[in-house]
């Protein structure tokens, strides 16, 4: 993956905030939804998943991770409701993604941040049963914020790093695999002994 540069950070200053990475195709796709919304505020979901090998980044792959439900909303809100979210969860067990269904976002007319409304939004999560959520708002001059909130077993809220990233599209990833199992061939190298006090890696040979 080719990341680039941040566009969006909401972390102190010293702290090792977990990190929210959005495939460029679902980043547009949201802009897209907030644009589609005109005036008004519109809210969705997104299918995320942790990053192998890397427990504090999380990662939305594709446009089609991102998605919204029907909804009510007003010029200056659209707080995510429980038939949203049943909605949602319907869709995602519907698609077998019920476990990945963890990221719910919203838009602002202006500034870009979390109100008390957010917030109480976020604890409804965790009443529904949610281990962890993560939470993401933006407005229409793509200014984008984030956080991470675990429920149980501690209870903790942290603001994330957000990252838009190049994903490589998957026709390409699977010639690349196919060409490099074709035509490339992995030898061992061998420690051998050209003179006293001189060694040389070279590749094994039947000669």
């Amino acid at each position: 993956m080719q990341l680039d540069t941040p566009i969006g950070s909401t972390s102190g200053e010293g702290l090792v905030a977990p990190r929210l990475m959005l495939s460029r195709s679902a980043w547009y796709m949201l802009c897209a939804y907030v644009a589609a919304a005109r005036k008004s505020e519109v809210s969705g979901f997104a299918y995320v998943q942790p990053l192998v090998g890397d427990p504090r980044t999380f990662y939305v792959e594709t446009s089609n991770d991102v998605f919204i439900v029907p909804q009510e909303v007003t010029i200056g809100s659209a707080e995510i409701s429980g038939d949203s979210f049943a909605l949602a969860a319907e869709a995602a067990v519907a698609a077998g993604r019920d476990d990945q269904l963890r990221l719910q976002w919203h838009s602002h007319p202006a500034e870009s941040y979390f109100s008390a409304t957010d917030l109480r939004n976020i604890e409804g999560f965790g009443a529904a049963g949610m281990e962890w959520c993560i939470s993401l708002v933006t407005n229409r001059d793509n200014q984008v914020h984030a956080r991470f909130d675990a429920f149980r077993p501690v209870r903790f809220g942290v603001e994330m790093e957000v990252v838009v990233y190049d994903l490589a599209p998957r026709d390409l990833v699977a010639r690349a695999e196919r060409d490099v199992a074709d035509m490339v061939t992995v030898i061992e190298p061998e420690v051998v002994s050209s003179w006293p006090g001189l060694h040389a890696l070279v590749g094994t040979s039947d000669k």
